[in-house]
């Protein structure tokens, strides 16, 4: 297994491969998605992943890294009511645009998060710099830190 310096150089690659740095840097998406594999050998448990960009290139990035995902896969999209499975069930969890959750439901899912303990992994994704609203106190700040575990910056 690769050390986790390597790990993470490779999950670089990724973020420059999806900021469209060459075309030929999109060769480097197997690696960094065997590198996201790897991170999850190396925790022995299912790593958050939180994906910011525009819509478009966020739909593309999803759709890639789908293959790898575990089963089964939920997904919530706002304005929908946030459905969440039971804290014992394995899986992915996918929040598109985290940052349209009210207050109440953040809180709900720090709870959850809390009582799944890595069980499933949460891929969430934002259009919109959520750390400046953690700043500002508009997004609960354990939410984004428990969301924020590996940041993918998918912008174009």
């Amino acid at each position: 297994m690769e050390n986790s310096s390597d790990v993470f150089a490779d999950a670089g690659q990724l973020i420059l491969a999806m900021n469209g740095v060459s075309q030929s840097s999109r060769a480097y998406w197997p690696k960094a998605r065997a590198a996201h594999m790897d991170l999850h050998a190396m925790s022995m448990r299912r790593v958050n992943l939180l994906l910011t960009g525009t819509e478009s290139v966020i739909e593309d990035a999803l759709t890639r890294l789908m293959p790898n995902l575990r089963e089964p896969i939920r997904t919530w999209t706002p304005p929908d009511p946030l459905e969440l499975p039971s804290p014992a069930q394995t899986g992915t969890l996918i929040l598109r645009d985290v940052g349209a959750l009210p207050p109440a439901e953040q809180r709900r899912l720090v709870e959850w998060l809390e009582l799944c303990r890595g069980r499933t992994q949460v891929v969430s994704t934002t259009t919109s710099p959520l750390f400046s609203r953690v700043e500002s106190c508009e997004f609960h700040d354990t939410l984004y830190y428990r969301l924020n575990v590996v940041c993918v910056d998918v912008a174009t």
